[in-house]
């Protein structure tokens, strides 16, 4: 038996003559199946009645309508593919065709007679597993277009290679600046001058029987403070000098207000320490 009909025996064993009616006349019109019906010639069986040659013609077109995956794919069969997921309807066994292997593939023990049949040429048919696919499981799909051509020159190229350098470059780079360690500028001295001023009004704050507390506010004021003197030291080193002028009357200086140095002595005078 031929494949064709394997595969009608195959699809007469699975669908009942009414559901092959059903499918015949969804995919076919009434003038094929008559058409198809008129060509097949029938004759009385041993009962005396032929058989229907519609019903004989519905099962032949419905054999058409059942191929194996690869089967579908072929242009005479309308080149289609089985939709993603769908799964075989009919399990069968049908002829495939196998090459003869050649002469230079054969293992150096083969016998005499397979070495024959390689040098012979051809093939041979055996019997295999097969899985049908219905018509109603496959699709037209549009071909894929050709994937264009990224570069249409040397040049472009070498263009778009340089472009790449340079972006490798410039990542480098900004990698480089993030890595560095950020310069602060340093605090001024009018800022310095408040800084020192928060703290001594910090440790005025501080209750006479947190001894511990005094210690450490005092000892902050103390920093703030020279941090500040030296900052004023800087920036009047580093202005310009002024014009020497002659004082007339000149003032008396006026005692030193108390500062963080002579805290102890504040301290004793009012009892904080």
């Amino acid at each position: 038996m031929r494949n064709n009909d394997l595969i009608a025996t195959a699809v007469c064993a699975q669908y009942t003559p009414e559901q092959l009616h059903k499918l015949a006349a969804h995919y076919y019109t009434a003038d094929e199946i008559a058409s198809a019906a008129a060509k097949i010639i029938v004759e009385p069986g041993e009962d005396g009645t032929a058989p229907d040659p519609v019903e004989i013609a519905e099962e032949t077109l419905c054999t058409a309508l059942f191929h194996t995956f690869d089967g579908w794919k072929s242009p005479r069969n309308g080149g289609l593919s089985v939709k993603r997921g769908e799964k075989a309807v009919i399990r069968c066994k049908l002829w495939k065709y196998k090459d003869s292997p050649k002469p230079e593939d054969l293992p150096a023990d083969a016998d005499p007679l397979t070495r024959a049949a390689a040098e012979q040429g051809g093939g041979d048919y055996y019997m295999t597993t097969a899985y049908l696919f219905g018509r109603w499981q496959v699709e037209k799909r549009d071909p894929k277009k050709p994937a264009e051509k990224r570069f249409k020159s040397l040049d472009d190229i070498r263009a778009y290679n340089k472009m790449l350098a340079d972006q490798r470059k410039a990542a480098k780079v900004a990698a480089a600046q993030q890595d560095k360690p950020q310069q602060t500028s340093a605090p001024s001295a009018a800022d310095l001058k408040k800084a020192a001023d928060k703290a001594k009004r910090e440790f005025m704050a501080v209750s006479e029987d947190d001894r511990p507390a005094q210690a450490a506010a005092l000892e902050k004021w103390r920093k703030a403070r020279k941090a500040a003197e030296d900052a004023k030291q800087t920036a009047t080193a580093a202005a310009p000098a002024p014009n020497p002028k002659s004082e007339t009357n000149p003032q008396p200086k006026a005692s030193p207000a108390p500062s963080a140095d002579s805290a102890p002595e504040y301290c004793e005078q009012t009892s904080f320490c």
